[in-house]
């Protein structure tokens, strides 16, 4: 049950991360008025309604299941005023319907101030869920800035799937627009990623150390290390050099996907109890889910 329990935080983070970055996206791209923003539009559009929607529908059991991921859930915890089952279930129904809600009024109408708004929505809103759902498994973890993190790389994974489902945009101002917002949004996601890790050390804080540690044990600071860092500095490079070229438009859209994915599993796994998760039934749960996923956003 443990492992079931792991799975499906997982696909619920994937899928309302996603969900919240694609709405993000498109609000960024019309608040800027960049060109890129019309071909991308139909798969944004149909990841920012739609997505939330699943994640709606994966919430449904977390009540059930919150005694077996969140310290604070679990029979006979210390009562705190911020975490606790029925308030965080609530947000967790909550949230994913505000932000597909967010996504259909935007495309409803062209305007500027609908994108400035969901914008000013979708930050503080998604930090709060970033720590409800995955930070507050350590209930020592207090970093305020990690959330604001997976939120941007949430955007930069969003954005890079509708770019590889869309196809590369035609014109000139369009793709140069899109090679901006991947490389500006690469860069903001390695800064948090550096201050949050700065801060934590500059401030020698024993129990975010411990957390920091914890992440470094094992195969988890390879995963960081080895995967999500080097994935993230590889499409910062890719996106710096000029001239931009088809294959380097799917090779950093795949390396920021890939980074995406590497550190929510290095951000949540941790956690997990000991021997509570299985590759196994990731696979056969998660990866039939996503393609599907994908095959369906490629019809749009």
């Amino acid at each position: 049950m443990n492992a079931l329990a792991e799975t499906w935080l997982i696909a619920f983070l994937l899928f309302s991360g996603l969900g919240l970055g694609s709405v993000a996206a498109l609000a960024m791209g019309r608040l800027l008025v960049e060109e890129w923003v019309e071909p991308l539009q139909g798969v944004l559009g149909a990841m920012g309604r739609w997505m939330p929607l699943a994640a709606l529908v994966l919430a449904l059991p977390m009540y059930w299941l919150a005694p077996l991921l969140w310290p604070w859930a679990a029979p006979g915890a210390t009562p705190n005023a911020w975490y606790f089952p029925g308030f965080v279930s609530a947000r967790s129904l909550l949230l994913p319907a505000l932000w597909a809600g967010l996504g259909w009024w935007l495309l409803a109408g062209g305007a500027r101030w609908r994108a400035g708004i969901v914008l000013l929505i979708l930050l503080p809103t998604g930090a709060i869920a970033m720590d409800d759902w995955a930070l507050s498994r350590d209930q020592a973890w207090s970093g305020s800035v990690q959330g604001v993190a997976m939120v941007t790389g949430q955007v930069a994974g969003a954005l890079s799937i509708a770019a590889l489902l869309a196809g590369p945009p035609g014109g000139v101002a369009a793709r140069t627009g899109l090679s901006r917002a991947l490389l500006s949004l690469a860069l903001a996601v390695v800064w948090l990623w550096f201050t949050q890790y700065i801060v934590v050390y500059a401030g020698n804080i024993p129990a975010e150390a411990a957390w920091y540690l914890r992440r470094s044990e094992g195969g988890w600071g390879l995963l960081k290390l080895g995967v999500a860092l080097p994935a993230v500095l590889g499409a910062i490079v890719l996106g710096i050099l000029p001239q931009w070229r088809d294959w380097r438009f799917v090779a950093v859209c795949a390396l920021l996907v890939l980074a995406l994915l590497a550190d929510l599993i290095w951000l949540v796994r941790p956690d997990a109890a000991p021997g509570g998760t299985s590759l196994l039934l990731d696979l056969a749960l998660l990866l039939p889910a996503v393609v599907l996923t994908l095959v369906l956003l490629r019809r749009v």
